[in-house]
């Protein structure tokens, strides 16, 4: 029996499982979901990033999903989530890949709503309340003048799991647009939340969905190579 590891509302889930599977718009949002194969000579951990358009010195991606351990030869894994959106942060210390980003605090965001809040270092830690503010289409963290440099990381997640991370520093303020952006891989040594580094990464592949297409099957041949097909 595969594995299949949630990122999504439960209630979502659920009506997935009683529709037509990856071609269902839920009510409150459209779930997506990756059947990844390893149909290769080896075990591996398979894990799921997003990257920005462009790369961004002191953005970091964050292994966003990840297996909990190493996926058979023939076995498979599958993940799902929905777009929603959530501003975190950790104490990572200094931020450089292979550090482990944790999820300390999270709030619910909205590009075209409630998209902008405040990081405060303090006595307590943590993320305001977010509020409406322009540029609307784009979500803003604003460290407050209590955040020292080099101790907090601040970034976005999406159904609830880290996928971009940058340095928190005393009022700094970091700006993120959301364009999704996909890729499944794998490797070894990591886990959800470790910090990447984009440019060394192998055995990679963009998971693009097509038009009407919320399933994608992803299988790592023999040759280490990605096939990727809708479901």
């Amino acid at each position: 029996m595969p594995m299949h590891i949630s990122y999504a509302k439960k209630e979502l889930t659920d009506k997935l499982r009683a529709s037509q599977p990856a071609k269902a718009a839920l009510a409150q949002g459209t779930q997506y979901s990756l059947l990844v194969r390893n149909r290769s000579a080896q075990p591996w951990l398979f894990y799921v990033y997003q990257k920005l358009p462009s790369l961004q010195a002191n953005i970091f991606s964050l292994a966003w999903f990840c297996s909990p351990y190493q996926i058979q030869v023939g076995d498979q894994i599958r993940f799902t989530w929905e777009i929603d959106y959530n501003f975190i942060w950790s104490d990572t210390g200094v931020l450089i890949p292979g550090v482990d980003f944790e999820a300390w605090g999270m709030k619910d965001c909205s590009p075209d709503g409630k998209n902008t809040t405040e990081f405060s270092a303090g006595t307590a830690p943590g993320l305001s309340q977010p509020v409406q503010a322009p540029p609307s289409g784009s979500l803003v963290v604003k460290d407050a003048d209590n955040v020292p440099n080099n101790k907090f990381s601040v970034g976005l997640g999406m159904s609830g799991t880290g996928t971009y991370c940058v340095q928190a520093g005393t009022n700094l303020t970091h700006t993120f647009t959301p364009t999704p952006s996909y890729w499944v891989a794998a490797g070894t040594n990591l886990k959800i939340g470790t910090v990447l580094s984009i440019n060394t990464i192998t055995q990679t592949a963009e998971a693009k969905f097509p038009s009407a297409v919320y399933s994608l099957d992803c299988v790592l041949q023999d040759n280490n190579e990605w096939d990727i097909q809708p479901a």
